[in-house]
């Protein structure tokens, strides 16, 4: 099926695409989830976590470059839901896929709200505004704009992690971090670790394009999610052996500045605020082509219909940036189970599996269903 996009990325804009998706909203909330956990726990889930997406994103980019580069609610549409009841299940799933993204959106709203907070000690209503106006600029402009910020956005941000790591291995470092292993911490950080480097938008986003080749489609997911790991891996570590006292906030990368000096905590701001800024630009991009599918209006006026509703939540639903995220993850992970009974049906339709090869057979498939029934569970159990 021929693939249509708006625009056209090379790999390194693809592959940044996945990495600013997943590097925003997740990664900043491991360290606080870390340090419920050990930090051998942490490297380990992190790499079990590269495998896991590697393969679970290799089957949404199979997924959607068989149905022309659409988002999951469209495939969803063309290979699960048949008959005269299909334009029902499609509006349902449209609502249930939706509101996880609204509320994921509203939480990443909430944490940059924050940000904005401790710079210009505005009303955080107020700083909730301007972060969504400020962000907002560029997913207006369109998919290109899109993939060109995300290119130079997590270029600064790796630079920043640089800075960061020297800056905390030149001071006293805390002692190696352990903790009382209990299981619904150890569920908990997993299944933050798994949200925090997965990126199903910015997979879809990066199939249209790089127009479905292929190749390239391959190098941004296995080049994408190894970037993700190292930093979800170089973050929580500096800020478990560097922050000095008990981690009190939420976005524990401020804190860690604030223990190093006065110019690691601004650069520790702006390296939350970036994060952030990529994943809102690749889920509300999303969230725009996943309107546009369903109702065929103009691109501006979806992104606006979709946005807004996270706006409002966030600033009269739940204020807290680590709850919302929880929330998030336990919703988008339920939703992947119907898409590998998605894919299962698609790959037998198109009779070959030109993006997963092995990785897409039934083993895999069940191995993928597992993992985010653990992962859903992990969600929702209450920390210790």
């Amino acid at each position: 099926m021929k693939i249509q996009s708006e625009a056209k990325f090379t790999v390194f804009e693809a592959t940044s695409m996945i990495v600013g998706h997943s590097i925003g909203t997740g990664i900043i909330a491991v360290p606080y989830l870390a340090t419920k956990n050990s930090l051998k726990d942490v490297i380990w889930m992190v790499i079990l976590a590269y495998v896991i997406n590697v393969i679970l994103h290799l089957l949404i980019a199979e997924l959607s470059y068989n149905n022309g580069g659409v988002q999951l609610v469209k495939s969803f549409e063309g290979e699960l839901f048949k008959g005269k009841s299909k334009k029902i299940f499609s509006w349902v799933m449209f609502t249930v896929y939706g509101l996880a993204i609204i509320v994921g959106v509203s939480g990443n709203i909430n944490g940059g709200a924050q940000i904005i907070v401790n710079w210009l000690n505005v009303p955080f209503s107020m700083a909730q505004l301007i972060y969504y106006l400020l962000a907002g600029i560029v997913v207006f402009m369109g998919m290109k704009a899109v993939g060109i910020a995300q290119k130079y956005t997590v270029t600064v941000l790796m630079l920043i992690v640089v800075a960061m790591s020297i800056g905390t291995f030149i001071q006293p470092l805390n002692e190696l971090h352990t903790s009382k292993m209990h299981i619904n911490n150890m569920l908990g950080l997993y299944s933050m670790v798994v949200f925090a480097t997965s990126a199903n938008q910015a997979v879809i986003q990066s199939v249209k394009g790089l127009n479905g080749n292929v190749k390239k489609i391959r190098t941004s997911i296995f080049l994408g999610f190894a970037i993700s790991s190292f930093f979800v891996l170089i973050v929580t570590t500096t800020v478990l052996l560097g922050v000095k006292g008990p981690l009190d906030k939420e976005l524990a990368y401020l804190q860690l500045g604030e223990s190093i000096g006065r110019w690691a905590a601004i650069l520790a701001g702006l390296f939350s605020l970036f994060a952030l800024l990529t994943t809102f630009w690749s889920n509300t991009l999303s969230l725009r082509d996943v309107v546009h599918e369903q109702i065929e209006i103009n691109n501006k006026v979806c992104w606006l219909l979709a946005t807004i509703p996270s706006l409002l939540f966030a600033i009269f639903g739940v204020n807290s940036f680590i709850i919302l995220t929880r929330i998030m993850s336990g919703v988008v992970v339920l939703v992947a189970v119907m898409l590998i009974f998605t894919y299962n049906k698609s790959r037998k339709k198109a009779g070959a599996s030109p993006i997963c090869g092995m990785f897409g057979t039934l083993p895999f498939q069940v191995i993928m269903v597992i993992s985010t029934v653990i992962c859903a569970v992990g969600a929702m159990l209450p920390l210790t």
